[in-house]
């Protein structure tokens, strides 16, 4: 998806470098704030859905209706974990394109460069079921913050202490998940789901409806990641093979591989 950004192995005299690590970090910081601007686009479409959603839960117990009010309650329970990951991914790499603008030359380098590339590590497996083009995006500037390490010799440094650095990175990860789970905090609190016997069969119901499967691959651009949707809803794989038949039964999607 991005071109390989030029090696700094070729750079022939320390001011050149210095200008070919700022132009490098300066691509790469601002790769990552296109992907920020994707999240951010992310998070309002789902913000909308739960808001649509909440609206509906009110007016179904206002109704009486409490099976379908516990089935839009469970899916605004499912979206806001969906959002809480998605802005832990947005602050971390606010906090990543930070770090990269401190860099002013060679040396210190690797105080930079290894803690990003643990955090985009850890960002890409929560958002490949969630953001899938951001998950591929991350992969190729994690790749090209590599390649900036070993040509700058980032890689044999060894004043290095990987505790440290480990450290550095959680801390980073921990602060964003604070502030994530502060920024869900701000939405309407969740109706209580009713209490009744049929609570877990509409559980069941609500995992595999076709709508919501829809609703998850119109978010994800066409993407289905089959793994993570076993997961979250706790069904087997057939069942969700058998629901997107039924979708495409219904000329609402195409399956293609």
């Amino acid at each position: 998806m991005f071109d390989k950004l030029p090696l700094i192995s070729r750079f022939n005299s320390d001011k050149k470098k210095r200008v070919q690590l700022g132009r490098l970090l300066t691509e790469i910081s601002l790769k990552l704030k296109d992907q920020q601007t994707k999240l951010e686009e992310a998070i309002h479409r789902l913000k909308e859905r739960d808001k649509e959603l909440f609206e509906k839960v009110v007016r179904t117990q206002i109704d009486g209706d409490t099976a379908r009010a516990t089935i839009y309650a469970q899916e605004i329970s499912d979206i806001r974990k969906m959002i809480k990951i998605i802005y832990t991914a947005f602050l971390a790499i606010e906090k990543v394109r930070l770090k990269l603008d401190t860099v002013q030359e060679l040396q210190g380098l690797s105080l930079v460069l290894f803690p990003v590339q643990k955090i985009l590590e850890e960002i890409k497996p929560q958002l490949k079921g969630i953001a899938p083009e951001v998950a591929m995006a991350l992969e190729s500037i994690t790749s090209s913050v590599n390649n900036i390490a070993i040509e700058t010799g980032v890689l044999n440094d060894k004043s290095i202490v990987p505790a440290v650095i480990d450290e550095q990175a959680k801390k980073i990860m921990e602060e964003a998940q604070r502030t994530a789970e502060s920024k869900v905090k701000e939405l309407p609190d969740l109706p209580h789901p009713p209490k009744n016997t049929i609570q877990t069969s509409v559980k069941l119901e609500v995992k595999l409806d076709e709508n919501i499967l829809l609703d998850y691959i119109n978010r994800t651009g066409g993407f289905l990641d089959l793994d993570y949707i076993t997961r979250m809803y706790g069904v087997e794989k057939d069942d969700v093979l058998n629901a997107l038949r039924n979708l495409e039964n219904k000329g609402l999607i195409s399956i293609e591989g």
